[in-house]
């Protein structure tokens, strides 16, 4: 494939989750992968000596097997393509290894985190999460799998927000719940992500206040430490 090519838009969500990864891997899963173009991205930039893609619809990976087998010839490049679910992988004990996993829900991601780690509790890896919304719960099980921060960001797409977490264990710098250096104040885009993340928490608040007035007032620190570091 010609490295100029474009599988992925200017500034779309994946564009950023892509340059938010740091080559280089031994083995990339592009989890959830859809039709699979931030993993032949990747692929195409030699961030890994191999990617494989995982998803549970066969027409779609059959349809990315094809694609793949065109513009990544097998001689050239390392994949692999898996009809399966996450919770079935079986995480090998490689050099170095990225599971991104992106476009899914806060439970099925946390599922996901756990079942990877109980796969292999004596393994590094790293990850790359996005989820569709829940972000504080799925830090919160990161924090508890003893992942710390390699890189975030906020990550504005279709009128929807979205939070990338790029963890590791191989650093020293902690993830925290409401997230941390993702946050520019002077951004009217963040300003108006925290007033909807607050206003969600204040909504389930009505109805579990014991549960959801801590994670209200973690952001109201947030925003006043942020507002006083960046002024």
């Amino acid at each position: 494939m010609n490295k100029d090519e474009r599988l992925l838009k200017s500034g779309s969500r994946l564009s950023h989750l892509a340059g938010m990864v740091e080559p280089q891997y031994t083995t990339i899963w592009d989890c959830c992968c859809d039709h699979g173009l931030l993993g032949m991205s990747l692929l195409r930039d030699q961030c890994a000596d191999e990617v494989i893609f995982v998803d549970v619809v066969e027409d779609i990976l059959a349809t990315l097997a094809a694609r793949l087998a065109h513009s990544f010839p097998q001689d050239q490049y390392r994949w692999q393509v898996h009809c399966t679910d996450i919770n079935n992988i079986a995480v090998s004990a490689a050099d170095s290894q990225l599971f991104i996993i992106a476009g899914v829900g806060p439970h099925q991601t946390i599922e996901f985190i756990n079942s990877l780690s109980a796969s292999a509790p004596e393994t590094v890896f790293d990850l790359l999460i996005c989820a569709v919304h829940g972000s504080y719960s799925v830090r919160e099980a990161l924090i508890e799998k003893g992942y710390g921060l390699k890189n975030e960001q906020i990550i504005f797409e279709n009128n929807r927000f979205y939070e990338a977490i790029y963890a590791s264990k191989n650093t020293d710098k902690p993830i925290v719940n409401t997230g941390s250096q993702m946050w520019h104040w002077s951004d009217p885009s963040h300003r108006d992500y925290w007033h909807r993340v607050v206003g969600h928490y204040r909504q389930k608040a009505k109805s579990d206040p014991l549960y959801f007035q801590p994670i209200i007032k973690s952001y109201e620190r947030l925003k006043n430490a942020i507002k006083h570091i960046q002024n």
